[in-house]
C-alpha cells in the first residue's frame, strides 16, 4: 500500500517529496468527520502539510508534503495506521487505497 522510492539523489538535493494517496469512500462527509478525530495522530507525521481533497463521485485524494525523503519514510507508519483506522471504521474502502510518491522537480 505504501511504497517508498529508492532515490538517494533526491536526498542529496534536499528537495521536498510528496505522498499522494487515492481512495474511495462511501460517504466523504463521514470520512471528514472521522479524519478530524485523527488530527493529533496525523500531526505526528511531521508533514509540511497534508490535504484531503474530495474529487467527487466518492473519490478522495490525500496530498502530503514532506521536507525530505527521511521525513516521509518516518511518517509511513502514521499514514498506515490512520488509513487502517479509517478502513476499520468503514469510511474508506481498503481495496481502493493507492499511494504513490514523488520528488519536486520544479516549483512556480
Amino acid at each position: 500500500m505504501f511504497e517508498e522510492p529508492n532515490n538517494n539523489d533526491q536526498q542529496a538535493r534536499g528537495m521536498s517529496v510528496y505522498r499522494v494517496t487515492e481512495f474511495t469512500s462511501p460517504d466523504m462527509g463521514k470520512t471528514k468527520e472521522f479524519a478530524e478525530s485523527l488530527r493529533e495522530d496525523i500531526a505526528a507525521a511531521g508533514a509540511i502539510f497534508i490535504d484531503v481533497v474530495s474529487m467527487g463521485e466518492n473519490k478522495g485524494l490525500v496530498i502530503a508534503k514532506y521536507e525530505n525523503q527521511a521525513a516521509m519514510e518516518a511518517a509511513t507508519d502514521v499514514a498506515k495506521k490512520a488509513f487502517g483506522k479509517m478502513i476499520e471504521a468503514g469510511v474508506v474502502d481498503g481495496a481502493s487505497v493507492n499511494a504513490q510518491t514523488g520528488d519536486v522537480v520544479i516549483t512556480f
